[in-house]
Order: C-alpha cells, then structure tokens, then sequence
C-alpha cells in the first residue's frame, strides 16, 4: 500500500515509508524450468483472488517519473526489491490503465535473469499485472524487478492526474499532483497496493528547469 500525497507544480520528490511484512501466506502456482514460447499465447494469468497473494514481499521501490505538462502524460520507471517466500514464476501486483513497456527481473547482484523480453499479462477486473519469469524465483531470496511504463495524467483527483492553477498575475498554468489513498496508487505506477504491503521508497522526479517539484517529504537532493 503506498500512502503519500504530493502536491506540485510539476511532481514529486522523496518519500521514505515503514516496510512491513503480509499476514496471508497464499501459495504461488506451481513453478516451472520450461521456458513458454514468446509472447503470452501459451500462458494465462496465474491468479484469481482480488487480494495479491502473500509469497512475494516488496522491500523498496526505486522510482522514477517524468510528467510532460505540454502533452499532459508521463514516463517512468520502477526497480522494486523483493522478498520470495515461495518457489515461483509468477510475480503478481497492481496497476490501473499503464502501458507497461518493458518488464526485467534481476537477483540480488543486478544480474539479468533472461535474456529475453518477459512476458507481461493483465487482469483489468481485478487491476491486477502478472509477470512471468522463465527462471524460478526461490523461496528465501530476494531479486529486483525493474519495468518501464507509462500513461497519461489522470483526469480525476486520483493517482498521477493533472490539474491547473493560476499565477498572481492571471495566467492559468497546468500542474501534476498525486492521490494514492486508499488504493490509487496503482493508477499512478506498478505496485503491491494494499495495506499489508507497506515498503520504503526512494522518488526520483525528471523535470524541466522551468518546473519546480514540491513535496510532503524532505527533499534528498
């Protein structure tokens, strides 16, 4: 679950968390050495219970964003540590309408663990992302998944959205802000969005020098 607001001109900066462990131990599906044909023809998506199941713990995240207030859509990148409790394949958590683009799973000392582009699936129903790695994730290790995405700033008050404000003198300027409470968080990056998934972070923001990114956290650098 991720729990901080941003309000900003252009968006956010650093935000430390408490890291907490899941009280639900679901199993994984059963894991596998064979590697599927490319794509997504021969796989289906491995879960289906609304809550995320409980053998796979985030530690941190490492995230990047990069909004573009004249095209009014955004970039990004997350590197999430993990905890695997169980032998799987499968790593299961949020998002809500993001193009995923690019999805690598790493171990502990940032080694590619296929060669290959990783098969990404979807479960819109339950806003739920699956991703697939050919190598077995063991239990009692911890690796890094790293994916590349993007969307167009939400036009709601909910996750990464756009919004305007005016100058002193009239002008009418766009502006990025966040709302993730309670499980728009999702909407805005991949992520484990509930409660019992809390993590630490670290934000990191791409702006123009003529944007100026503002906070509820103190500002690393």
């Amino acid at each position: 679950m991720v729990r901080f607001l941003v309000l900003a001109l252009l968006s956010l900066a650093g935000v430390t968390q408490t890291s907490a462990s899941p009280t639900q131990a679901s199993e994984p599906p059963n894991p596998t050495e064979e590697q599927p044909p490319l794509g997504t023809g021969s796989l289906s998506f491995p879960w289906s219970h609304l809550r995320l199941p409980g053998y796979i713990v985030p530690l941190h995240y490492h995230l990047l964003l990069h909004p573009n207030l004249t095209m009014l859509s955004y970039s990004g990148t997350v590197r999430i540590e993990l905890q695997v409790q169980n032998n799987t394949n499968w790593v299961v958590l949020h998002s809500k309408g993001l193009r995923i683009t690019t999805a690598t799973m790493l171990d502990q000392n940032l080694a590619h663990l296929s060669d290959k582009v990783l098969p990404v699936l979807h479960n819109p129903t339950h806003e739920q992302t699956a991703i697939f790695s050919p190598r077995v994730l063991s239990g009692g290790q911890k690796y890094f998944l790293f994916l590349e995405f993007g969307a167009e700033l939400g036009e709601g008050f909910y996750g990464f959205y756009r919004s305007t404000y005016r100058t002193s003198s009239g002008e009418t300027r766009n502006l990025a802000s966040t709302h993730f409470e309670p499980t728009s968080a999702r909407m805005a990056f991949p992520c484990f969005d509930e409660p019992s998934f809390k993590a630490n972070y670290s934000v990191s923001i791409r702006r123009s020098r003529a944007h100026i990114a503002l906070s509820n956290m103190p500002v690393v650098s």
